[in-house]
């Protein structure tokens, strides 16, 4: 049967504005009609209709008008669906960059011609839209356009033109680009630099990081401190142990979590200066203390200890922090197996969570015993870590 193209997309229109009313499977045969016509008469009209979606926020409306685009336009409909990428209606945009993917797969070549004419746009809008696509077409050259861009006035293209820096891990001038992003007067600029950076493993990226350790902002000290995390590098480890006594307790937390990555003699001297401290310093030093359990002989004997605590919330840290030690786990079964006996049924609740993997076989005989368990909590959750190994069997 024909059918008026023209008609269908108003049906199509008018379900999208209705989104949560009705089902996609009420217009699905129609919307794959309308996008392989290849009827660009439609295509003011599919304009016009993006427009009115991203305006409504309907971020389905978007993602149905956007698909037929593409599929009618092909990859001339590329600009368009990147400005509306830019435009955040607080939906993860699955549906829209899967869109955009298979255009700048399609033809890479005038994809890049696409993106780079909207990178050169003077609107702020156009510049932003054809950088958060530029990561995807970026050739060799491109690079010291994203530094410029980097610099703009525009708080956002400075952001975007950040995280379409090529990977700086083994590019000297990426690197530098993002190490003069440090001190960006805005707080987001700052973060994703910091994160960038702490996702290279250079060991010279511990000496920028350093300058930004004191950040006005408590979210860029926090991140600065995960980033050393991920560097792995000792010589963090001061920059860490200063930053345990920051006014903020995010930071503290991170920084303690970060010298149990980082591991060796001066970060667990720290940390067992920590693990002295109150109920609650304990506990994060032992969940941060187990990360550096080969770094230091002195660490296994004082988790032991801390397993032990008198504060139900400490021994309980202390077997969450076990359990984040995978290639150790086989060490601490003997204890595991001995905590199922707490007096605390938060530390018993917990036990049936770890067990499977602190005490891989002792585990049946764990759980068989905490599902008889007097505490309901507990008995719920050894069950269901049963039934989750007998499924794997």
């Amino acid at each position: 049967m024909v059918i008026d193209n023209g008609e269908a997309l108003e049906s199509v229109i008018r379900h999208a504005a209705q989104f949560g009313e009705i089902d996609y499977d009420d217009i699905a045969v129609t919307v794959d009609a309308l996008t392989d016509s290849g009827d660009v008469s439609l295509a003011p009209r599919l304009h016009e209709a993006l427009d009115r979606f991203l305006d409504e926020e309907n971020f389905y409306g978007r993602d149905l008008i956007a698909g037929m685009l593409a599929g009618i336009e092909g990859v001339a409909a590329l600009p368009v669906l990147l400005l509306a990428s830019a435009r955040d209606l607080g939906d993860d945009q699955d549906g829209l960059q899967s869109e955009i993917a298979g255009l700048l797969d399609a033809d890479p070549e005038a994809s890049r011609r696409m993106v780079l004419e909207l990178v050169h746009n003077a609107a702020p809008e156009r510049r932003r839209a054809g950088l958060l696509a530029l990561g995807s077409v970026a050739g060799s050259g491109d690079l010291e356009l994203l530094a410029e861009a980097a610099t703009d006035a525009d708080p956002q293209i400075r952001l975007m033109a950040i995280e379409a820096v090529p990977d700086p891990a083994g590019n000297d001038r990426a690197f530098q680009v993002l190490v003069a992003s440090l001190h960006d007067p805005d707080e987001q600029a700052r973060m994703s630099t910091i994160g960038r950076l702490g996702s290279t493993k250079r060991p010279d990226a511990v000496a920028p990081l350093a300058a930004v350790a004191d950040d006005p902002a408590p979210r860029v000290r926090a991140r600065t401190a995960y980033a050393f995390a991920r560097l792995g590098s000792a010589e963090a480890t001061p920059i860490l142990v200063r930053m345990l006594d920051d006014s903020d307790r995010h930071v503290r937390e991170q920084a303690l979590d970060a010298l149990g990555s980082i591991g060796g003699q001066a970060a667990v001297d720290a940390l067992l200066a920590e693990a002295d401290q109150d109920p609650r310093r304990r506990a994060q030093a032992a969940k941060a203390l187990a990360k550096a359990t080969d770094s230091d002989p002195r660490v296994a004997p004082r988790l032991m200890v801390l397993a032990r605590d008198d504060e139900a919330a400490v021994r309980a840290a202390t077997l969450s922090g076990l359990a984040t030690v995978a290639d150790t786990s086989w060490r601490w079964a003997s204890l595991v197996a001995e905590m199922a006996n707490d007096p605390d049924p938060t530390v018993r609740q917990r036990v049936a969570v770890v067990a499977g993997h602190l005490a891989p076989n002792e585990v049946i005989e764990i759980l068989h015993r905490l599902a008889g368990d007097p505490e309901a909590m507990v008995r719920q959750v050894a069950t269901t870590q049963l039934d989750r190994l007998s499924r794997r069997s």
